[in-house]
């Protein structure tokens, strides 16, 4: 999956050749027919990546070929990168006078000794290229015009975010959770816990959310209480989380034992309704541990779980466990129908294709909106049979495994918003992303051209609609201000790390540092400087790109400036983030 970026990345590869600053800079340093060389390369390269790509799901050799090809492109972009950094330093250098240019001749810096070195650096590279672009004829690839163009740009879908909103199929399991909530908390005098468990993707977290927000369970509890747990089942992050859900603000409180007494103080006596979405652990004494600070609430208190694990659902649940099913052939068409076709738009052959791509679906949500958002926006017949009748299909896991749907909508986005997307990894599961953060993250990356007559952050805002319209990002919300943030559901946020597997790594703190060897861009986030990785440990990676330090802490441009003190990185200050990017 990961080789699906190279496509992604020889645009950008290209965009960055064709520019007129590197021509000029080029010719000015004798090595204009080299870079011409090098784009006429990639060219070739570039007019098979779509057939490859497609075809490297039943090829070994073909993922070895394009694995080898994102090697060179990347090294490739290196030396892109130095051709501007040393225009960069030159410009200033003339702005500076006759004085620095005399010294940099008589320094590292001297022209002729950068004309030299690089020629050798683009001479090799190129060959490198040459003899990789030969092994295509092996594979037999047809040629094609990726759409890079068609996708990103695509008009605003204003409506999106309200079909995000419906659920289809799902009112008879609501009225059945509501009544079981209703009915226990009236006759329970302890903590009852009630669980939803099912499969990724069926929709567990939305139907949690229509019980959660229905009337009736408004009017019944006293306090509801949300809290998204995810794999982190820390006691005091738990604890903290729900107490300030109930208080509507932060809680500084950093010990375990004052944390549940004042949890205790706020549910004494209330009859209250906790949802813990999306629960991984299966450690009984950590679920006794929270669970001994709840039970404090008056008489009919509950506690929602939602799950993808039995063993989970087994060990917390007190009530029957409710085992959620796939969605019914009937209601999966419906929702399916409202994300491929717009109001008016019906055709008989589309309809009768769509059939037979729900059926694939057997009825998991998730999967359903992927694809009918992605086929909303293919108008033939012959787009859609190819989606109906793709190999990759075939690569199911399972019974009702949701990955080979995922794999189908991504590779059917355009190649830059493909790299957008699947960059996303850098953040942690359950991270809410600031929308403007993403898109500067995105530019300063060059997924999205910083120069050129497009504006990039309108570009990077078309990209992070059609991602939200292809149900790639959810939970988009607005404040006040008019900033945007927004989350990945956990099996997209699997397929964002399946994809940058060797690209994306996160640095956890309390944990130990295994750097992959080929990892592009790290992210890091840890409240303290001491939890900063040792410069060692980061020097040693030869192909790092950039650091992105996460600052929702208040130490977070400290510790952007410790990193790049001690590992010569430079600091680019991104709305609420900081990027540490490797100078060229």
């Amino acid at each position: 999956m990961a080789n699906t970026l190279v496509s992604g990345l020889a645009n950008t590869i290209l965009g960055n050749l064709s520019s007129p600053a590197l021509q000029e800079f080029g010719a000015a340093c004798g090595l204009k027919d080299e870079i011409q060389k090098l784009k006429s390369t990639f060219t070739a390269i570039q007019a098979v990546l779509q057939d490859a790509e497609a075809k490297q799901t039943k090829s070994k050799a073909l993922q070895d070929w394009l694995s080898k090809l994102k090697d060179a492109a990347y090294d490739a972009d290196n030396i892109l990168d130095e051709f501007e950094t040393e225009a960069l330093i030159r410009k200033e250098d003339r702005q500076r006078g006759v004085l620095n240019q005399i010294i940099a001749c008589f320094t590292h810096r001297n022209p002729l000794v950068f004309r030299l070195r690089m020629a050798h650096k683009v001479k090799d590279i190129r060959e490198r290229l040459d003899t990789i672009a030969d092994e295509r004829d092996k594979f037999h690839l047809k040629e094609g015009v990726t759409d890079s163009q068609v996708y990103d740009m695509e008009r605003r879908q204003t409506s999106s975010l309200v079909i995000e909103s419906k659920i289809y199929g799902r009112n008879e399991e609501k009225e059945m959770i509501i009544k079981e909530l209703l009915d226990n908390s009236s006759h329970q005098n302890d903590l009852s816990v009630y669980a939803i468990w099912g499969m990724g993707g069926l929709g567990k977290t939305s139907l949690s959310q229509l019980v959660y927000n229905d009337p009736r369970v408004k009017t019944h509890f006293e306090l509801r209480i949300w809290v998204c747990v995810s794999d982190d089942f820390s006691i005091q992050r738990l604890t903290r989380a729900i107490i300030e859900s109930i208080e509507g603000g932060g809680c500084n409180i950093l010990e375990l034992d004052p944390l549940q007494l004042r949890l205790q103080e706020k549910l004494s006596g209330r009859r209250f309704l906790l949802v813990l979405d999306d629960v991984w652990n299966e450690y009984h004494d950590k679920w006794d541990g929270l669970k001994i600070a709840l039970r404090c609430g008056a008489k009919g208190s509950m506690l929602v779980v939602t799950t993808r694990s039995e063993k989970v659902a087994r060990m917390m649940a007190t009530l029957p466990i409710f085992n959620l099913r796939c969605l019914s052939e009937d209601d999966s068409w419906i929702l399916f129908e409202s994300r491929a076709f717009e109001i008016g738009r019906r055709e008989e052959n589309l309809e009768t294709i769509g059939k037979a791509i729900v059926k694939k679906c057997r009825g998991l949500p998730l999967a359903i909106k992927a694809l009918g958002s992605l086929l909303r926006f293919k108008n033939s017949t012959s787009e859609w049979l190819r989606v109906k009748e793709s190999a990759i299909w075939d690569l199911a896991d399972g019974e009702n495994d949701i990955s080979p749907v995922l794999r189908l909508s991504y590779n059917n986005i355009s190649p830059s918003s493909r790299q957008c997307f699947a960059y996303c990894s850098i953040f942690p599961k359950d991270y809410e992303m600031e929308v403007d953060m993403l898109i500067e993250l995105w530019i300063a990356n060059d997924f999205i051209p910083s120069k050129g007559e497009t504006n990039p952050y309108l570009m990077g805002r078309g990209i992070f609609n059609n991602l939200v319209c292809r149900s790639f990002f959810q939970d988009v919300k607005e404040d006040y201000k008019g900033d945007l943030t927004c989350k990945m559901h956990d099996l997209m946020h699997d397929l964002a790390m399946s994809i940058m597997i060797q690209e994306c790594y996160i640095i956890e703190p309390w944990k130990e540092l295994k750097i992959p060897e080929k990892v592009r861009h790290l992210s890091f986030y840890g409240s303290t400087l001491w939890m900063v990785p040792r410069y060692e440990d980061v020097r040693k990676v030869q192909s790092l790109r950039s650091i992105v330090v996460l600052s929702w802490h208040k130490n977070g441009k400290d510790i952007a400036t410790y990193i790049s003190k001690q590992s010569n990185l430079r600091v680019l200050e991104l709305n609420n983030c900081y990027l540490n990017e490797v100078p060229s």
